[in-house]
């Protein structure tokens, strides 16, 4: 599966309360951006952006409906849907060919999987109406846009802030699904980077497939083989911290700064994980930018519906430049978004060697910016820390 893991994390209910379709979110997370003028070709009447999602029932995918509609809304922008496929990939073909009949003049689209979209493409092509993917490249036809964070540079992100720690030891490193471009870029990416700057660190790799209860007893295995010698875990999605963080506390290798501490680093940038960055629990996240998802994705439908053409190296929203991404054999454009790095307190790291070419410093963002997506719907919630 392609998806990114924050759609299946099955520990949400102890974590965050149960996620509301319309949420209440503080205007400042919205950020910056730019309204448009946005009616249809005829300049009739708005432009009508159609909405298929897989899930709305987490945290992420809550807020970034919500980011969606406020940028709609400023932007005079007419949504149809979000349509829900529930993990049901024949149902979000079938609901795509829904919006195209319904009047959508562009698509954006959370493909169930990376290659379940070739009929619904085939049909909105058919009719002069293109996709744009959030969150998942595209490996089965043309999209429009591919509106997703540099995975590799999670990868890098984790690794540079592990290796100005760590030198030597054993790293664990809790892979998701290989076969996604989500975990393989993440794991790809972590690995190249620990070998060239940390040569003498032992990497150990343990595939999970997002699945949580893996991913906590990979750790716990770790931690009771190589005891004070494992220096550092990343875990490449939010949910094993809800085991791992009482391991490690079980075992007197938990708080942040301590001598005898092992590091902790996760991606996702939920509430919890701002809590536990808060409480000297969690070391580090990667903040999957809900807001920048939903900003440049509305952007970009906005820009098919229009007939606007964007070529690779042409500036990018969340990206210093578009790129040309290639998942099973299809190339498509992307906005390879820079996502948030966040710590307790800013710093800047360098990275001796950086790998494809990523930049070669790292600077964090500190877990008190109010416009992290986690802090905005944490606010909205009773707190960060009050699922936790």
């Amino acid at each position: 599966m392609d998806r990114h893991p924050a759609s299946r994390r099955a520990r949400h209910t102890s974590r965050i309360a149960a996620v509301a379709a319309a949420l209440t979110l503080a205007a400042a997370g919205c950020g910056s951006h730019t309204t448009n003028n946005s009616t249809g070709s005829s300049g009739t009447g708005p432009i009508k952006i159609g909405v298929a999602l897989t899930y709305n029932n987490t945290a992420f995918w809550a807020a970034y409906i919500n980011y969606e509609k406020q940028y709609a809304d400023q932007d005079k922008v007419q949504l149809i849907g979000p349509l829900l496929a529930q993990a049901d990939a024949s149902l979000q073909n079938q609901q795509i060919e829904e919006l195209v009949n319904q009047g959508a003049q562009a698509i954006i689209v959370n493909p169930e999987t990376a290659t379940s979209l070739g009929p619904a493409i085939n049909y909105a092509t058919a009719h002069h109406v293109q996709l744009v993917s959030v969150d998942t490249i595209v490996g089965v036809g043309h999209v429009y846009m591919v509106v997703r964070a540099s995975n590799t540079l999670y990868g890098q992100d984790a690794c540079g802030y592990i290796t100005s720690k760590v030198q030597s030891g054993y790293v664990l490193d809790l892979e998701g699904d290989l076969a996604s471009s989500n975990g393989g870029d993440r794991s790809t990416a972590f690995e190249n980077c620990i070998t060239q700057n940390a040569p003498n660190v032992k990497l150990l790799k343990e595939p999970t497939n997002w699945t949580e209860a893996t991913a906590v007893s990979d750790a716990q295995n770790a931690v009771n083989a190589y005891g004070s010698q494992l220096k550092a875990i990343y875990a490449q999605w939010s949910s094993p911290d809800t085991g791992i963080i009482p391991l490690l506390k079980s075992k007197g290798y938990g708080k942040v700064g301590a001598a005898n501490h092992v590091i902790l680093v996760s991606d996702d940038g939920v509430p919890f994980e701002m809590c536990d960055i808060q409480n000297g629990t969690l070391d580090a996240a990667q903040s999957q930018p809900a807001n920048l998802y939903a900003q440049y994705a509305l952007q970009y439908a906005i820009d098919a519906a229009k007939g606007v053409t964007h070529k690779e190296g042409d500036p990018g929203g969340g990206a210093p430049t578009l790129q040309n991404v290639t998942y099973n054999g299809d190339t498509n454009l992307a906005d390879p978004i820079v996502a948030p790095f966040v710590t307790s307190a800013q710093q800047t790291i360098n990275i001796a060697k950086p790998v494809d070419s990523l930049p070669n410093t790292l600077t964090t963002t500190p877990v008190t910016d109010s416009t992290l997506w986690g802090n905005v719907y944490g606010a909205a919630h009773g707190g960060v820390c009050a699922g936790s």
